[in-house]
């Protein structure tokens, strides 16, 4: 009896700190969605706007773990700033990236130097800022919108793969970043979505297929 209160306990306490991390994703998301709204007119993408709720929320419920399991300090920090040179290779709009670059660069010298892991939630603010960055610097654009999304591509990779216990996270990030920022310099800078969307196809299929080897 005692036993199936002690796990009944954990379970709760596991339900909760998950539902609190995805509400801080939720929350992270609709900021930069909102904040994007009308730069890149995005009551006219409802798509967009769902997908970058649910990497904003995905990437909240897994970074913790990832943070245990990847042991040196500023390795997800760098993958955020991948994910922001990625950016910046597709989006019209740059004037408000280099105060994001700032903010990624500030959290990889705290975590080196302090020499741990900072807070999830910074990390989630952090990537929420950069996410911004791209929604609204696409000014509506949809192969530069395309672009932002897949340009999460090495986080989201590396994350899912150090949550279900298979692939390198070296070679993840590194195959996840040629193909963000291949997809950002070809299909994103296009003036149609066509291109971006066969891009995101053919780099996705690619990075799956060395994902599952690795």
């Amino acid at each position: 009896m005692l036993a199936g209160v002690v796990w009944f306990t954990r379970v709760m306490r596991l339900a909760g700190g998950l539902v609190t991390r995805a509400l801080v994703g939720m929350v992270v998301g609709v900021v930069a969605v909102r904040r994007s709204w009308d730069a890149s007119a995005l009551h006219d993408r409802p798509i967009v706007v769902l997908l970058a709720l649910a990497i904003t929320v995905l990437v909240s419920l897994v970074v913790r773990v990832a943070q245990e399991r990847m042991s040196r300090p500023g390795s997800i920090p760098a993958l955020i700033g991948v994910v922001q040179f990625a950016i910046y290779c597709c989006v019209p709009e740059t004037d408000q990236i280099p105060q994001v670059v700032a903010a990624v660069v500030v959290l990889i010298a705290l975590e080196i130097s302090a020499a741990r892991t900072m807070p999830w939630w910074l990390i989630v603010a952090v990537f929420g800022l950069v996410l911004w960055s791209g929604l609204f610097g696409a000014t509506g654009r949809d192969s530069a919108l395309v672009g932002t999304l897949f340009a999460t591509w090495p986080l989201v990779l590396v994350l899912v793969g150090v949550l279900a216990g298979v692939g390198s996270p070296r070679v993840d990030a590194t195959v996840g970043s040629i193909a963000a920022v291949a997809v950002a310099r070809t299909g994103g800078l296009e003036p149609t979505v066509r291109p971006a969307l066969v891009a995101v196809v053919v780099a996705a299929v690619v990075s799956m297929v060395v994902f599952v080897s690795s």
